[in-house]
């Protein structure tokens, strides 16, 4: 049997991993395809720039479900920490937690890639794929040179290109995507605005003040990121995939808003976390908001640790909500849990704040709209207030609607032939719990698995290292139950 596996980056390895850990492993001929520059790395961790910090202490992250410290154990036998920190700096906290580049991560999973490589029965192409056309039996995948056959496909190809909110492609010094980051040349007599303060502009951020250079930050809201606190592991008691089927089953296979507040709140009585101390908390002013998150390490540990496991269930949840349940949640919820869900390191708030106290870093709200006019961008806010910057760099991450940015020519392509289709929530149609694409002109496709970002609008939250790795081993599972 053969089977594709497009894109190689963490969903992809895992996919890879999970395939070939498998008794018929061995029976498949699996082809990985993926650009060169990305291949066993993926987008997110291949660039050079130790300004970027992985969000989540190195000693707490792996690609292996039951090895928690592998990642670090991996630094240990093949880099001197005391080396890597003299390069990237000594980014550790209190807790003792070491935070390295997301460059250091692409290399350890790029180590883990080719040990799976050499595996089993495995081909790498490193040819970009311009088409995926579903055939009377499986499917062909074209490149620029050449056509493959496969039985199977799981496309794991990563996050969107970024969104650009103030349509400002191919304007003159119009950074629509700031990586790599060693790439900007800053002219230090120009002046630079980003837009986005979440963990993108806050890699231009140190990028930016290592260099010596002041930057105007703006956004809608102003926010920032909380800061990571000390982290715990819970045992979960209410909060499990068993309650939710019981739930579902008792509301004709939907799962009520109401009821998943509920548990939340049991799950957080029982195990002692606070939520209602930072529930309603401003984070307008990112200064105080930093300094009460730091002042807060453990409560605000405990915190991120229930919403970093309650996440695993996520995809278990989300697709068996009413759509006025779904819009409720993003209006009364999804501002507090986004908050609290993807931290910064601490190191990297501390030094955050002493820019802003110093005026090397400005945030400010209320961005409405930018123009270009007279060889300047003008930013215009809410207050009527106006920022005029020559260079102006998009930090606000990849889309999650593929309307709203330009999509690859594999994925128009897949669109065209109504092979995919756009889910409401972001991303692609998929099955529930198992991936399988939804497709408007065949529907269910048992031989086609989609998994990453691109299935966001079902397996929400998907989109750290080990919620991909859930995604991956349970898509797997299913593929082998089918093909059994």
């Amino acid at each position: 049997m053969k089977v594709a596996i497009i894109g190689g980056g963490v969903a992809g390895t895992h996919v890879l991993k999970y395939l070939l850990n498998h008794k018929l492993g061995k029976k498949l001929d699996i082809t990985v395809f993926d650009d060169k520059k990305y291949m066993g790395k993926g987008r997110a961790f291949r660039y050079e720039d130790v300004e970027m910090l992985l969000n989540y202490p190195a000693n707490q992250l792996s690609m292996k479900r039951n090895k928690k410290d592998d990642f670090m154990k991996w630094v240990e036998e093949n880099r001197s920490v005391e080396d890597i920190q003299a390069r990237e700096g000594d980014n550790s906290d209190n807790e003792g937690n070491i935070y390295f580049s997301r460059q250091l991560f692409g290399k350890y999973m790029e180590s883990l890639f080719e040990s799976l490589v050499k595996k089993g029965k495995v081909t790498v192409v490193t040819n970009h794929i311009r088409a995926v056309k579903k055939r009377a039996t499986g499917y062909e995948l074209e490149t620029q040179d050449q056509k493959y056959q496969f039985d199977h496909l799981f496309m794991a190809s990563g996050q969107l290109p970024a969104e650009d909110p103030y349509a400002l492609k191919e304007t003159e010094h119009f950074i629509a995507w700031p990586y790599p980051l060693r790439t900007l040349d800053i002219d230090a007599d120009k002046d630079y605005a980003v837009i986005g303060a979440g963990l993108s502009g806050l890699d231009c951020m140190r990028y930016f003040t290592k260099k010596g250079s002041k930057l105007l930050v703006a956004s809608h809201s102003g926010e920032v990121q909380s800061v990571r606190g000390k982290m715990v592991t819970f045992k979960m008691k209410y909060w499990t995939a068993a309650s939710f089927r019981k739930i579902r089953k008792k509301n004709n296979d939907f799962i009520p808003l109401d009821k998943v507040v509920e548990l939340f709140k049991k799950e957080c009585d029982h195990q002692g976390v606070d939520f209602e101390k930072f529930y309603g908390v401003s984070r307008k002013d990112p200064v105080k908001a930093m300094q009460f998150d730091l002042k807060n390490h453990e409560a605000i540990g405990a915190l991120q640790s229930m919403f970093y496991q309650i996440m695993f269930e996520a995809s278990q949840i989300w697709p068996y909500m009413t759509k006025e349940d779904k819009a409720r949640y993003q209006e009364e919820y999804a501002p507090f849990v986004d908050h609290y869900s993807n931290p910064m390191p601490e190191p990297s708030a501390e030094e955050l704040i002493d820019h802003i106290e110093n005026n090397r870093v400005v945030i400010k709200a209320g961005l409405e709209a930018i123009e270009y006019k007279y060889r300047k961008y003008r930013l215009q806010y809410e207050d009527g207030s106006e920022n005029r910057v020559h260079y102006v760099i998009n930090a606000t991450g990849p889309a999650k609607y593929l309307s709203k940015t330009e999509v690859s020519p594999m994925l128009e392509g897949l669109l065209n032939d109504s092979l995919i289709a756009e889910h409401a929530d972001g991303g692609i149609q998929v099955m529930p719990g198992d991936g399988r694409v939804i497709s408007p002109k065949y529907g269910v496709l048992d031989d086609f698995v989609a998994l990453g970002q691109l299935t966001g609008g079902v397996n929400m939250k998907n989109n750290g290292v080990y919620e991909l790795l859930l995604e991956a081993r349970r898509d797997v599972k299913a593929f082998y139950d089918r093909i059994k």
